[in-house]
């Protein structure tokens, strides 16, 4: 089973009248010659979320080389999927010069809180700025998935994009708030743009008020392992039923065994990543596999980081 060392929290941010708060959401991880960079989502004054990053130095992970705390991306137009928020999911170098950055756009909504859909974004200065490719999503509603379609996780297998990404599957109330449900499912592309969608659930719910959130997904061994965040639909906010790291295990990618306690992380006793473990990204650097995370409060308190020392199949 693998397990990860954790290596602490590698960034937060500080209060500044730049922004309404300090989270540091979704690290999203793109590898460049010197640095790794973490795209992450802060909030601007008004509580709107937007993409930043920081880079690491690709030889010592805990170093910080530089932070862009000003949005990279400007909300779509009034009336549009992204124009209340936008959230980094995935960063793909396309070619020498082009970068895509999928990301999860946001809308408020009246009968529910909100509603989310997936978006490309393009970037033609080497992941420092972006421009929606689009001016609408390219993962969405469908007859077959009628709330919601995001974070997806995007692996390339010869000719094939395959993907990992977040169906809703209802709002449920709770007290007196609706709160969302949603799973794991898999698609996949031939061009990045149009995707097949089976409508196939890759990870079991173990109780119908369970969601799931941000899958990633390596290859190790001949096998997909994917690791990805879980929570009850009561008490998820740093409470009894808040996000928790699992992982599964799957020979095709499709189906999936569920295997949450060989995860390999746990949240700590204490600190900045006690009550809530959430976001994951796995991703291999320089041979050897860290997993980025956020800790409590779903990103408020920073982004942490931890390597992966053993890992048997």
């Amino acid at each position: 089973m693998p397990h990860f060392r954790k290596l602490g929290r590698i960034f937060h941010l500080d209060t500044s009248p730049k922004r309404s708060t300090t989270h540091t959401q979704v690290p999203t991880i793109f590898l460049k010659e010197d640095v790794v960079r973490v795209y992450f989502a802060a909030r601007r004054l008004d509580g709107k979320s937007y993409p930043g990053y920081v880079d690491l130095a690709r030889s010592d992970l805990t170093t910080i080389v530089k932070l862009q705390e000003d949005p990279i991306i400007e909300l779509g137009k009034p009336g549009t999927f992204d124009d209340e928020g936008i959230m980094p999911a995935c960063v793909i170098s396309r070619s020498k010069n082009e970068v895509w950055m999928y990301y999860s756009g946001w809308n408020q909504r009246v009968t529910v809180p909100y509603h989310n859909s997936t978006g490309i974004a393009v970037s033609r200065d080497g992941g420092d700025t972006f421009t929606q490719l689009f001016a609408g999503p390219v993962m969405d509603r469908t007859p077959n998935e009628p709330y919601l379609a995001v974070t997806p996780s995007i692996l390339f297998d010869g000719n094939m994009w395959r993907c990992w990404y977040i169906s809703g599957l209802n709002w449920t109330l709770v007290g007196k708030k609706y709160e969302p449900v949603y799973v794991i499912k898999y698609a996949s592309s031939t061009d990045g743009v149009e995707w097949n969608r089976p409508n196939v659930t890759c990870i079991a719910q173990h109780y119908a008020a369970e969601a799931f959130s941000h899958p990633t997904v390596v290859m190790h061994g001949g096998k997909f392992h994917m690791w990805y965040c879980y929570r009850h639909s009561e008490d998820f906010r740093d409470g009894q039923g808040s996000y928790r790291i699992g992982y599964g295990i799957s020979e095709d990618g499709i189906h999936w065994d569920r295997k949450d306690a060989s995860a390999g992380i746990l949240p700590s006793d204490s600190g900045w990543d006690s009550t809530m473990q959430c976001y994951p990204y796995v991703i291999e650097i320089d041979g050897s596999f860290y997993m980025f995370y956020n800790g409590n409060s779903f990103g408020q308190s920073g982004i942490g980081l931890a390597v992966l020392e053993s890992w048997s199949t």
